[in-house]
């Protein structure tokens, strides 16, 4: 059961919508005084075109040079491409990881929602499209906001999460608002969305199916109308251009006119509210608790490409290049001018004399232009010819502007001859330019890329229900081989476990082939640390290694090359030992040496195989008297028994009494004995038997009997 606003249970009127009109009154003045005319500036010189006010706007300048030079728009297009490579080179750029590693059913929820991000992020959700955007607009307008929820729609077999980009000039927040995070700490929060009078009116006849929100309370034609003509905004229209505003009002109401609906977020003693309006006109929905719609709360986020403390909406790289592509403008506008007049010259003609003008002008190659006095009426004024200050100045705007925004294009390397064109100078020029490029992506990063995975992957825990997708999921993550079949079938109740997600993009990753090299150095400082083993057998902590040598490489963590979790300890003595066998035979042996070492081989092979057949012998000389003391006395066989088993004896296969076999009879009758023995003439020496299997035999023992 849903809580009721707090002004109805205080018994008070509910003014939900003086609330928002207020909120977005107070954040919109500011944002038109403080921040509108800096992002439509900074949208300009993205679209190459020179800013409101310039003076090659006015009429003065109808006819000189007003070229734009597009070094923002190449920075900009730079660093996108420097973010594709770093997101979509490779498919583990996410990595998702269990809060417990030591926890299987935590591990495999890990596994399953790295499978099922991947899939959702390649097949549901235009990830490549948003991401470099997102990126544009943190570069270009400084801020970059999104919304992320979950969108279903039965009728049109929708069931997805969605990341939607805001316009930032469609998204308001408190002005007095946290720079670190403005999202959380704003009081309030407004969406302006634009919405079809069908899509609003379909919502007017039903709850969403997904959420359970209650349908939207009824509004007439003329208050859609107000709403559809109440607001127009400068900003949509500067990135426009020359086009028409395509979310401009029309006179008349249609099911395709465009309304602007206000999704407001309002924090009111210590809880989020959601609620929705027309404008600031009308109220469509009754206040609910956002934690009873949104799983993941306050599902927006506000991320940025340059760091500005203590500062709101900051400006991006664009904004850092400002000044420094006016001058380049400008100095190339009046070199071009000054071409123009060196290569077409400017004339003094006398006043109100008879001169064909326009011919002069026009400067047709081999016309004739009329006049009375030649020398007279007309006179030529030489311009000289650019200097080479002129190229130089330039070159090094050039240079401050690549510095300034961390970009290296080619036309800098190859106007700029301080370096000679050295290997060494141009790494140290692209390494400066990496360096900063790398911070800024990575800045990108932390404050936009990963907090909207992590609400995606809150989405997906809270309404994923494709078992189809799942199943796919599972035998991509493969846990039915890891952890059984009881995985897969609670596939839905390892989702919700406890994870963390991290973008494995770091400081280094911008330039491919360094990026190489340092992994291939990594490795290969590795291998050279733990190939002998001496390391490990004084307690080195083999993971703790990995992290510190891939983070000194830009990463986030290298675990996710080693699979050190399911390492067996005794394969990895094993490889230990192949490892030092092989590099004993990497070491350089004499011959003659190792002719010894075969023949001490081959001598202690002949010494083995002696003891073998030395051992054999014995066993057989052994059984063969252990027999004669047997058949001699058979009533010790079973004694014999209980010796065995007390002195350890186990036989093959366990539990078989050994019960050694008994004669079924003596071996001589007890007649056939005789006292004494031939020759003997001593009373106590017994006599041999003279028929029998011990004939000749002078005692009864036999000879291995003490």
């Amino acid at each position: 059961m849903r809580e009721a606003p707090p002004d109805v249970e205080q018994g008070g009127a509910p003014d939900w919508l003086g609330l928002a009109r207020d909120a977005f009154g107070t954040s919109t003045s500011w944002f038109d005084a403080s921040v509108r005319r800096d992002i439509e500036q900074d949208i300009r010189q993205f679209q190459g075109r020179h800013p409101a006010g310039s003076k090659y706007n006015a009429e003065s300048y109808a006819g000189r040079s007003k070229l734009f030079r597009p070094k923002t728009r190449s920075s900009v297009r730079r660093n996108e491409a420097v973010a594709a490579e770093a997101f979509f080179s490779t498919d583990d750029v996410v990595t998702v990881m269990p809060f417990d590693d030591s926890n299987p059913i935590q591990r495999a929820g890990a596994d399953l929602a790295q499978e099922l991000l991947k899939w959702r992020l390649t097949k549901s959700v235009p990830w490549f499209m948003t991401a470099c955007g997102a990126y544009q607009d943190a570069q270009v307008a400084g801020v970059v906001v999104s919304r992320q929820y979950w969108d279903y729609d039965p009728d049109r077999g929708i069931d997805r999460p969605v990341i939607e980009l805001i316009p930032v000039e469609n998204f308001r927040i408190d002005p007095g608002a946290n720079w670190a995070c403005p999202i959380e700490t704003s009081p309030y929060l407004i969406q302006m969305i634009p919405m079809y009078v069908k899509n609003v009116r379909r919502r007017m006849d039903g709850p969403c199916r997904k959420t359970g929100t209650a349908a939207w309370k009824r509004a007439d034609d003329g208050t859609l109308l107000a709403a559809a003509t109440a607001y127009g905004d400068s900003t949509r229209l500067v990135r426009e251009g020359n086009r028409q505003d395509p979310k401009d009002s029309a006179s008349a109401l249609t099911a395709y006119t465009i309304v602007w609906v206000h999704r407001n977020i309002v924090e009111h003693d210590g809880k989020d509210w959601l609620y929705y309006t027309l404008g600031t006109q009308h109220l469509l929905s009754d206040p609910v608790p956002l934690s009873d719609v949104s799983p993941i709360g306050r599902d927006y986020v506000l991320g940025v490409s340059v760091i500005e403390t203590h500062r709101n909406y900051p400006g991006g790289s664009v904004r850092l290049g400002r000044d420094v592509q006016a001058e380049i403008n400008d100095l190339a506008n009046l070199r071009i001018d000054n071409i123009r007049f060196v290569l077409n010259k400017r004339y003094f003609v006398k006043r109100n004399k008879q001169v064909d003008l326009r011919s002069l002008t026009r400067n047709t190659p081999g016309s004739a232009t009329l006049m009375d006095d030649p020398e007279k009426d007309v006179r030529e004024v030489a311009f000289t010819d650019v200097t080479s200050s002129a190229y130089a100045e330039q070159d090094r705007l050039n240079l401050d502007f690549d510095d300034v925004t961390g970009a290296f294009s080619q036309a800098s390397v190859q106007s700029n001859r301080n370096l000679n064109e050295t290997v060494g100078g141009l790494n140290l020029l692209s390494s400066s330019a990496n360096q900063v490029s790398g911070y800024q992506l990575r800045t990108f990063v932390e404050t936009w890329v990963e907090p909207v995975l992590r609400q995606v992957l809150a989405l997906e825990q809270a309404y994923e229900t494709d078992e189809a997708i799942l199943a796919l999921s599972a035998r991509r993550a493969k846990i039915v081989e890891q952890y059984g079949e009881a995985a897969f079938s609670m596939a839905f109740d390892l989702l919700d476990q406890d994870m963390f997600l991290n973008v494995n993009v770091g400081i280094g990753a911008t330039n491919p082939v360094d990026q190489m090299q340092k992994f291939i150095g990594g490795m290969n400082a590795l291998r050279e640390m733990l190939a002998d083993g001496v390391l490990e057998r004084y307690g080195l902590d083999i993971e703790e290694v990995i992290s510190e040598v891939f983070g000194k490489l830009g990463y986030r963590s290298g675990g996710r090359f080693f699979n050190l979790e399911n390492e067996d300890p005794a394969l990895t003595a094993a490889k230990q030992e192949i490892a030092r066998l092989q590099q004993a035979l990497d070491s350089k042996t004499p011959p003659e040496l190792l002719a010894k070492q075969i023949e001490k081989l081959d001598a202690e092979i002949k010494k083995l195989q002696a003891a073998a057949e030395e051992t054999g012998v014995k066993s057989q000389y052994s059984a063969v008297q252990t027999a004669q003391v047997i058949a001699a006395n058979p009533s010790i066989a079973p004694v014999a028994d209980v010796v065995l088993q007390n002195e350890g004896f186990r036989p093959d296969p366990t539990g078989i009494d050994p019960n050694l076999p008994v004669p079924a009879e003596p071996l001589m009758n007890e007649q056939d004995y005789i006292s004494g023995a031939p020759g003997d003439t001593s009373p106590d020496t017994p006599a041999g038997p003279a028929v029998g299997a011990l004939d000749g035999i002078e005692t009864m023992e036999a000879d291995g009997v003490a």
